[in-house]
């Protein structure tokens, strides 16, 4: 527990993680509060589980590659996007609370455009994007299906996976909503090619596949 909750290393090189249960929400609220201006540890918590985690290197750059697709595409598309990085989901009165490694407006952002504290109850992001490294790890799925999150990007054992939310639950699609014509196919392939290209050449290949499709 202490080494996960002292001050995040300058260079991390695997995964640190933990899960406790029978920690009161109270808890988890008091590691928020003393963590809220640092990007690492990060906790999941919910009704009484809770997963502390230092990301990795890996970690933080299959996100940042699949938070790069998400912006190429929408510029190309020339869809107005915001970003809101990992930024908390949290219901007290559920007793859940989740950081994802990236969530997007996109269908939606007319709605939060120009709004300083957004409601994520209200007005939850169409796209969360979730890098799942290690094993075994709280199932986050049921956190976002409470705001009714629409579609998640899931990176586990070297693929991505797409996920739309029905209303109750998430089922696995081919086919992402928000992006249409992007697949887990297609994003799994690109997260592989970002390890054995020069970024620009990457981000070239991203736009010229884009342009195809249109």
């Amino acid at each position: 527990m202490e080494s996960v909750l002292t001050e995040p290393k300058t260079q991390i090189l695997v995964e640190e993680h933990i899960i406790l249960r029978g920690v009161s929400w109270k808890v988890y609220e008091q590691l928020m509060k003393e963590h809220e201006s640092r990007s690492a540890p990060r906790f999941t918590f919910n009704q009484g589980c809770l997963e502390i985690y230092m990301p990795s290197q890996k970690h933080e750059k299959k996100a940042e590659i699949l938070g790069d697709i998400v912006k190429i595409v929408t510029e190309e598309r020339e869809i107005e996007t915001l970003s809101l990085r990992s930024t908390t989901f949290k219901k007290d009165d559920l007793e859940k609370g989740v950081e994802p490694d990236g969530c997007f407006y996109l269908q939606n952002y007319d709605k939060v455009f120009g709004v300083e504290n957004i409601d994520l109850e209200l007005f939850p992001p169409d796209l969360v994007i979730e890098v799942d490294i290690f094993s075994p790890s709280i199932n986050r799925f049921p956190i976002y299906a409470e705001f009714k999150v629409p579609e998640i990007w899931r990176y586990s054992n070297d693929e991505v996976k797409i996920y739309l939310f029905d209303g109750k639950n998430y089922s696995k699609s081919v086919e992402s909503l928000a992006l249409p014509k992007i697949t887990d196919e297609l994003l799994t392939r690109l997260l592989a090619e970002s390890e054995t290209m020069k970024r620009s050449a990457w981000l070239k290949n991203v736009r010229d596949l884009e342009h195809r499709k249109s």
